[in-house]
């Protein structure tokens, strides 16, 4: 009953009551494979990815061969990055359900995203003789011709699609997004502007509207002002009571500043094992991260500290890493506002802090699809985007004056510019080994599991992205004062 009440909340757009009725629902049947499913469908679609693969993953453990259970569980792996698992599990889809379109359209896409144009073709040519219509198969054929660099084709058929009336959301965003990157290739800079705006007002209409408050920024403004009312802390003589790895670096910095690159480079040289954006930090940001919280923070016991450290490292290993014996990096651009935490129970932890153009910054977050968090619904305006980005590297600045942190900044334009002498330093920083080998760094993003928005990127060979923002400098003048400061 509460399932298909719930199922017509979600048919008139009502999400949040959906999902109230359907966590009721598995509450009610916890091992019901079909009422687990359908909870799952609504995590994901709002947003909640984490959650709505364990619940994905409960009902497949009850039945191996839910087809609905697989594909949304893969469209949930689709959605944050996970190409590989998600690629994993839209093929089995496609081996149980052989007469639908679903399984390989997905397939394709994540084949696309790969760059194996010939699988990703074949499996797009099956997907559009069962479903020519279906706006997956759309999309990964698009994906196929951005891929084969027919650009315009991709524009038509992504015209088409977007077109339409009742386009379920998350394919209505994924297709403008795409529709904005192929406009950008034909340099038809306002039709494609007109793409990504339109794609980030669905985005925002989805999760609160446009005017919904700046939650993530004024947290970040808070923070900010709580360090920088801290007493600077010098030689504190606060050290790490136990560790896990034998090194400790925290690589930091903002969305689509280079991070993955940075840890993908890192990752290569032996010894080396890196997490990427997973919540390891939890328990103490959601106890101490806030301007009340700093003060405190600042003076806990050590009992108190060595609890929080060790649910890091439980965090660190229930997510496949043992770090015993290496050099652990902790990788998550969005861990900046954690820099008090950082200090405070791992001060001699290293700290790479990525630095790129805010202009290229601020416009790669803005044409970008993301999932939706307070962060990253910051970037449903180019404004919000820029003064989130503002409020963040003054937050940083604030805590690099007060408290005792180990720093090396990394820049982007040099990394790409110079990268053999980027990455001595670096490594110097780090205590680790440098060689030539590190420049082969593609190889084995080509081989790991990517999570991030740039996973295309870094799987490819080193190329200089700086400056994409000047194309569009017209459009980004209003907020260009915004972010002048941190040029």
């Amino acid at each position: 009953m509460y399932s298909q009440a719930a199922f017509q909340r979600q048919q008139a757009g009502d999400l949040p009551g959906a999902l109230e009725l359907h966590m009721q629902a598995v509450a009610l049947g916890p091992r019901n494979a079909a009422v687990l499913t359908g909870a799952a469908d609504a995590l994901r679609m709002a947003g909640r990815l984490r959650e709505a693969i364990g619940l994905f993953d409960r009902a497949l453990a009850l039945d191996s061969n839910l087809v609905a259970a697989l594909y949304g569980r893969a469209l949930s792996f689709d959605s944050s990055g996970a190409v590989t698992e998600a690629e994993r599990d839209y093929r089995r889809v496609a081996e149980l359900a052989p007469q639908t379109a679903h399984g390989f359209a997905g397939l394709a896409s994540m084949q696309a995203l790969h760059g194996r144009l010939d699988e990703a073709r074949a499996n797009a040519a099956r997907a559009a003789a069962l479903g020519p219509n279906d706006s997956g198969t759309m999309i990964a054929q698009a994906r196929c011709d951005m891929l084969a660099g027919d650009h315009a084709a991709a524009a038509h058929r992504l015209r088409q699609l977007t077109a339409r009336s009742g386009l379920p959301y998350a394919d209505e965003i994924v297709a403008l997004g795409l529709l904005g990157e192929a406009l950008d290739r034909l340099d038809a800079r306002e039709e494609a502007f007109a793409a990504w705006s339109r794609a980030n007002r669905r985005f925002a209409d989805a999760h609160g509207g446009p005017d919904a408050p700046p939650v993530a920024r004024r947290e970040a403004e808070a923070l900010a002002a709580a360090v920088a009312r801290l007493e600077p802390v010098r030689n504190s003589g606060w050290r790490t009571g136990m560790r896990k790895a034998d090194r400790h670096i925290f690589l930091l910095g903002y969305p689509r500043s280079g991070t993955t690159l940075a840890e993908q480079v890192l990752g290569s040289i032996d010894g080396v094992i890196t997490l990427e954006e997973e919540p390891t930090l939890a328990l103490a940001a959601a106890l101490y991260l806030s301007p009340q919280g700093i003060e405190q923070l600042m003076t806990l016991p050590e009992a108190e500290l060595d609890r929080l450290r060790t649910d890091y490292w439980d965090r660190v290993e229930s997510a496949g890493v043992n770090p015993a014996g290496k050099t652990f990096v902790d990788m998550d651009p969005f861990k900046a506002p954690c820099l008090p935490l950082i200090a405070r129970l791992f001060p001699d932890a290293k700290i790479v802090i990525m630095r790129r153009d805010p202009r290229d910054v601020v416009w790669s977050c803005f044409r970008q699809t993301f999932v939706c968090t307070p962060v990253t619904y910051e970037f449903a305006s180019l404004e919000r985007a820029a003064r989130h980005y503002a409020a963040v590297m003054e937050l940083i600045a604030q805590c690099r004056t007060a408290l005792p942190l180990d720093v090396h900044e990394l820049r982007y334009e040099e990394l790409v510019r110079d990268f053999d002498a980027t990455t001595r330093r670096l490594c110097a920083f780090a205590g680790l080994p440098w060689s030539p080998e590190l420049r082969n760094f593609p190889q084995r993003a080509r081989s790991a599991k990517v999570k991030t928005a740039s996973a295309a990127q870094v799987r490819r060979p080193l190329y200089n992205g700086s400056g994409q923002w000047r194309r569009y400098a017209a459009l980004l003048a209003p907020v260009l004062p915004l972010i002048e400061r941190w040029v």
